[in-house]
């Protein structure tokens, strides 16, 4: 004979077995597996620029032109950017000189000389901005001074100004006669580019009686304007 507690637990089995059976069970729970994936989204690739070199300063340009220079047709030569000349100007026709300056006089100078025959200014070249005159003479009764007369005439104009100077010349007490003319004892020569600076010696007395003159050089010496130097 059966106790009640023991009836009890078989309805209970007979409850639970049936109830499982209508349950399906899935024994791949059972089991470690990788879980199933989820509808992830794809990743979107991001494509970055490929990186350019930095260009060496140094390094010499070997890529090749890209077209090729076009072929000049035969017989036909390359243009030339045409090279600047100067041309020069005709000088003008020197006028003809006062009477009293081309007197004829006694041989007083034997030779005169001069330490250049360009004088510049302006800018920055190079040249001489002095010239020296020097004058060997015979000695003559009542020679006192030789005098240094001068002035400018432009080379294509005519263009001049008047005889001016009477510079005395030193003298070494042997016959000789010296005188440094500077640049800026030149009257108005900033007012030429180009142009002679002719000059004249003349010896006198103390009272400025000529004794004798030297034939005026009209075109030995240029004083010019560094722009027109050549």
């Amino acid at each position: 004979m059966h106790s009640p507690f023991v009836k009890t637990v078989v309805i209970l089995l007979i409850v639970a077995l049936s109830g499982c059976s209508a349950i399906p069970f899935d024994f791949a729970f059972s089991a470690s597996a990788t879980p199933a994936p989820t509808d992830t989204p794809a990743p979107t690739v991001t494509r970055f620029p490929s990186p350019t070199s930095t260009r060496d300063p140094f390094a010499l340009n070997t890529q090749a032109p890209t077209e090729p220079p076009a072929t000049l047709p035969a017989g036909v030569l390359p243009s030339r950017t045409p090279t600047l000349t100067r041309t020069p100007r005709p000088t003008i026709t020197l006028e003809t000189l006062p009477p009293n300056l081309n007197t004829p006089s006694p041989p007083i100078f034997q030779f005169v000389q001069r330490s250049t025959s360009q004088l510049v200014w302006g800018g920055n070249c190079q040249g001489d901005r002095s010239i020296l005159f020097t004058a060997t003479v015979n000695r003559v009764r009542r020679l006192k001074y030789v005098l240094l007369f001068f002035r400018l005439q432009d080379k294509y104009s005519g263009r001049g100004t008047d005889w001016g100077g009477g510079a005395i010349m030193k003298d070494n007490d042997q016959g000789t006669y010296f005188y440094k003319l500077e640049l800026d004892q030149i009257q108005d020569y900033d007012q030429f580019q180009d142009a002679w600076l002719q000059y004249q010696l003349v010896a006198s007395t103390a009272g400025l009686s000529v004794l004798g003159r030297t034939v005026v050089d009209r075109t030995s010496v240029s004083v010019t304007h560094c722009s027109a130097l050549p």
